[in-house]
């Protein structure tokens, strides 16, 4: 399935924010050593530079509309419900990335592939020095903006437009892999980029090293009974609020299939017996290489459900009717939009996920851009 603003093939969760909308990204199989030197003569390159906490510098956008509210971005929870878990188009994104130029750039370089205008988009790779202070283009087009703050993704991806938050998602990935991949790992010795920063030589015995993906599952566990009233099983952390309540999530085994990974880790954080696992969708997880594979997990015997006591604190089962309402209330809290997780409890809901009514409405929206994103979990 593919659409004008989001083409390409999509799962059944649909569009999420992070990883569905298609880059121009380099064939590494082909001869890359001229990618980087063509970049830097191209006056075009923007180049992505990330802090030591993996934030990108972020520019919020005025609202030609409505000049009172040209100098605030509304945060999350300030969005209207209809667009909450829809990925921004470029015509209603509120922010955007503050590329720097190549000149403003010292020290190495990955050539993460082609903006949608063909212009070369490049990754500022993290050295031993790095500080996180990397300077932004001031250009005549960008000096009366309001200046960039540096966000991290989760926060982000809610307010770029799809193909940015895309740059955002695959240079994250790729500078955390390269903070942790200085030395080899058969050797120790050190690693220098190579393949235009797609991989790492070792420089002791030649061996190219390639960036990781750690694949881990997640689901949505899910019981009908013989009445035809359907449940979602939803757990708390031992390490959230009360309230907080998400889908099962954990990493894939050595040796382990993914259907096999759904049924044994319902099993040991839920305590219920997985006996159909449907593939819905998956999501790249950057914190720091995760690739987050959705599923639907149909369970027997509900009963059973229990809470491991170490990883889950609660296990609780909700119908529809009953997770809109403790919601509302605002004494149970779901995932953000960012979080595959949303998409699959959105997915079993069968629409947009209710939200906590409102007590007294902010008068105006905040003046600032978020700053507080949530723990780095696979949830």
């Amino acid at each position: 399935m593919s659409t004008a603003e989001n083409p390409g093939i999509l799962p059944p969760l649909g569009a999420l924010l992070l990883g569905t909308h298609p880059l121009r990204r380099n064939d590494l199989e082909a001869d890359t050593s001229a990618l980087l030197p063509a970049a830097l003569r191209d006056a075009r390159t923007r180049v992505l530079t990330l802090d030591a906490e993996g934030r990108a510098p972020i520019r919020r956008l005025p609202d030609p509309a409505d000049s009172e509210t040209a100098d605030a971005a509304p945060a999350h929870d300030a969005a209207p419900a209809a667009t909450r878990g829809v990925a921004p188009t470029r015509a209603s994104a509120r922010a955007e990335i503050a590329w720097a130029g190549t000149a403003q750039v010292a020290g190495p370089l990955a050539h993460l592939g082609l903006a949608a205008d063909g212009a070369p988009v490049l990754l500022a790779l993290p050295t031993a020095q790095t500080s996180g202070a990397a300077s932004t283009a001031t250009t005549a087009e960008t000096a009366a903006a309001a200046p960039p703050r540096r966000l991290g993704l989760r926060e982000a991806a809610q307010m770029l437009d799809p193909e940015q938050t895309g740059w955002f998602t695959a240079g994250l990935a790729l500078y955390r892999w390269h903070e942790q991949a200085r030395h080899c790992p058969r050797c120790g010795a050190p690693t220098d980029p190579a393949r235009a920063g797609w991989a790492r030589t070792c420089t002791a015995e030649g061996t190219e090293l390639f960036p990781r993906t750690d694949p881990a599952i997640i689901a949505a566990v899910v019981h009908t009974d013989e009445h035809g009233e359907e449940r979602i099983l939803l757990g708390r952390s031992a390490r959230w609020p009360a309230d907080r309540y998400s889908a099962f999530a954990g990493f894939v085994e050595a040796g382990e299939s993914l259907e096999a990974a759904v049924a044994r880790e319902v099993g040991e954080e839920a305590g219920v017996r997985v006996v159909r696992a449907e593939y819905r969708g998956s999501q790249p997880w950057p914190f720091p290489r995760s690739l987050m594979l959705g599923f639907r997990a149909v369970v027997a015997e509900p009963g059973a459900a229990r809470p491991d006591g170490t990883e889950i604190a609660r296990v609780r089962w909700f119908t529809r009717r009953e997770l809109a309402g403790e919601v509302r209330a605002g004494r149970v809290r779901l995932p953000g939009p960012v979080s595959i997780a949303h998409h699959l409890i959105a997915d079993w809901y069968g629409g947009t996920l209710p939200e906590k009514a409102p007590q007294n409405p902010p008068e105006k929206a905040p003046e600032t851009l978020p700053q507080n994103p949530e723990d780095d979990s696979t949830r």
